[in-house]
Order: C-alpha cells, then structure tokens, then sequence
C-alpha cells in the first residue's frame, strides 16, 4: 500500500513538473540560410495580470487580420517577440512607437500569439504576458489603459502553418484589432 502511495505521488509530481515545460524547435537546416540574427530587446516587461485580459478560446479570424489591423489606409504593425520571450525587441521599438501615434485616441484589443512549441497552458499564459507587455509600451506612449483590452489566443491562431524557422518567427506576435 505505501509502495503505491509512493509510485503515484511519484508519478503525479514527474506529470505536474513536465506539463509546463517548454519544447525547443526542431531546427531545420535549410530554413536557416540566409538570415540574419535578431537583436536583443531592451525594453523591460510587465509581468502582472490586468482585468481587462482574458485567456480566449481559439478564433476564425483569417491569416490577414491576424497580420494586420486596418484604419483607413493606416496599416498597423504586428509586434514580433523571439521564442520563449515577451520582452519588445529592439527592432519592433520604432514601428510600435508608430502604432501607438496612431491608436493615440481610439480603442483596441491586444492579442497575443505564440508558436506551436509548448503546452496549451504555457502558450496562453506567454501569449498574454506578450499582450501585457505591449499595453504598457503603449500606456508609456501616452496611451490610456482604460482603452486597452488583452486576450491571449495560445498557439490557436497561427498565420504561417509551414515548420520553418521564419513560420513560426512570425506567429510569435501581439497583433491589434479595432472594433
């Protein structure tokens, strides 16, 4: 009997322990040709949750919404993060600084997207970490949070479905919608 108490609280710890973990990508040698290293972000993150954010179920929007927003001719630019991070990299620094100029008096839904790689759970929480990142760039902008919403879409809305390094660079995003 304690022999088996011992076997399944064993087991129940290696499941709770291996559940958020992440898994690295495969790296696919050809997709590797040609590019260039990202640089490192020098913005900092926010790391606590809001009210306005919400962990959504997976949507039906389309590849070109989920890539860009549209006001008018105004295209707004998604902002890209490096795998396993929710820090701004510095070379999303400018086009979010021009995003918020133009969202400056207008509401807007914050959405954070992950890869395929790691658990429902982790892409969630990753994803809307992403999103709570972005909303304080933009409130340090001069935005007003009260018109700032966040979700979290996980890995549930990819825009690239190849398993290429450039594929799943571009699904790792906080893309803006307006109403």
């Amino acid at each position: 009997m304690v022999r088996n108490v011992a076997f399944l609280s064993a087991t129940v710890a290696m499941l709770m322990l291996s559940g958020c973990s992440s898994k690295a990508p495969a790296i696919d040698a050809t997709a590797n040709q040609g590019t260039t290293a990202q640089g490192a972000s020098t913005s900092s993150a926010t790391t606590g949750t809001d009210a306005n954010a919400v962990i959504a179920p997976v949507t039906t929007a389309t590849a070109q919404d989920s890539a860009s927003a549209s006001n008018g001719s105004d295209k707004l630019t998604s902002v890209l993060f490096d795998f396993d991070k929710y820090n701004i990299r510095a070379d999303m620094e400018a086009p979010l600084k021009a995003d918020s100029a133009l969202l400056k008096n207008k509401t807007v839904k914050l959405e954070g997207n992950c890869d395929e790689f790691g658990s429902d759970e982790y892409n969630y929480a990753l994803g809307l970490k992403r999103a709570n990142t972005v909303k304080a760039a933009l409130i340090n902008e001069g935005m007003n949070a009260d018109s700032i919403t966040m979700v979290s879409l996980g890995e549930g809305n990819p825009v690239c479905l190849e398993k290429t390094q450039e594929c799943w660079a571009k699904n790792r995003r906080v893309d803006f919608k307006l109403p």
